[in-house]
């Protein structure tokens, strides 16, 4: 088992390009998103920064192609003494923890091996396990105290696999098999902002969608006809563009109000690129969040995905069916 976690996140991989983007034809790591705390403000959503000793959950959302099948996802956590640009460094003895654990192995020998991982960066192992952590008490030991106000940034590395295999259970031939493919891989990681602010980061939350003028009202997707275009709005509540603090250069504290945009990704609904679901640009920011989105020549049933970030670690999403007739 080791050994096949260690291949995950240590190994690289190479992927085919896409044509566009937000084409989705091939396994992608769309958002990842941090919950602190188990209560959410009535205003202000759910906490996306956290204090040391808060404990925050992880969600991710990601895409799977119909011909590929989810196996699964490692995920890896850390406070780094030094900025870094690319996640964290996976030390492999974090994994030593799963040596010997197979098919025959107990639930209570396996959380043993969660936590003693978890005490040198293992967040979680789905479908095995959900990741959560525990912020270090001494993240933020050695600033001073306005520093502490500001904080600094965790990390937390993803990586997706594929696979054939049945992965709600223990199985020897999906631990021990090995890596797999290189192109089943996607990997991925998120800044976590961690202080002591006196306004700490929610997650913006998308809520509805407006579809050529009408709100959907809930609805989870619409019909749509071949090759035609439809504007399509995300909905997000007034409370979750929020004002907030921070110190500037000259240690005076100001206000600033977050500044939404929004990523848009598209199944392509069609097998050739120059038949694929398009949007006129795949960007949009708030105020002016719409997008032009037009439907493939072919009828089906696809998939259109927003993910709303707020320049602050914050992230929300939604997804849209839409049935082209």
């Amino acid at each position: 088992m080791r050994l096949f976690i260690a291949s995950l996140v240590l190994s690289g991989c190479t992927q085919t390009e896409l044509s566009q983007p937000y084409n989705l034809d091939r396994i992608r790591l769309l958002g990842v998103r941090a919950d602190v705390g188990e209560e959410s403000d009535p205003i202000l959503g759910t906490l996306a920064e956290a204090r040391p000793g808060q404990t925050a959950t992880f969600s991710a959302l990601y895409y799977f192609p119909e011909d590929t099948d989810y196996g699964g996802a490692f995920w890896f956590g850390c406070v780094p003494e030094e900025e870094l640009s690319a996640g964290c460094e996976v030390n492999e003895s974090a994994l030593s923890a799963f040596d010997g654990l197979d098919e025959n192995s107990t639930t209570e020998e396996f959380f043993a091996a969660v936590e003693a991982a978890q005490d040198l960066g293992v967040l979680g192992f789905q479908p095995l396990y959900d990741p959560f952590w525990t912020i270090p008490e001494d993240a933020l030991d050695g600033l001073s105290e306005a520093e502490r106000i500001e904080g600094t940034n965790a990390f937390i590395n993803v990586s997706l696999f594929s696979s054939q295999e049945d992965t709600g259970g223990f199985d020897a031939d999906v631990f021990d098999g090995g890596m797999p493919d290189a192109g089943s891989l996607e990997v991925g990681f998120k800044r976590m902002p961690i202080s002591e602010a006196l306004t700490p980061n929610h997650n913006p939350d998308i809520t509805d969608f407006i579809v050529a003028g009408e709100a959907l009202d809930g609805a989870n997707g619409f019909t749509a006809r071949t090759g035609r275009t439809y504007i399509i709005e995300p909905v997000v509540p007034d409370g979750h563009t929020e004002t907030y603090s921070f110190i500037n250069r000259s240690d005076e504290t100001v206000f600033r109000t977050e500044e939404l945009y929004f990523q848009w990704y598209t199944e392509p609904g069609a097998d050739k690129p120059e038949h694929f679901a398009s949007f006129d640009q795949p960007l949009s920011l708030a105020p002016f969040s719409s997008v032009e989105w037009t439907a493939p020549p072919e009828p089906g049933l696809i998939t259109v995905f927003a993910v709303v970030r707020d320049r602050r670690g914050g992230m929300g999403w939604r997804a849209l069916k839409v049935n082209v007739l």
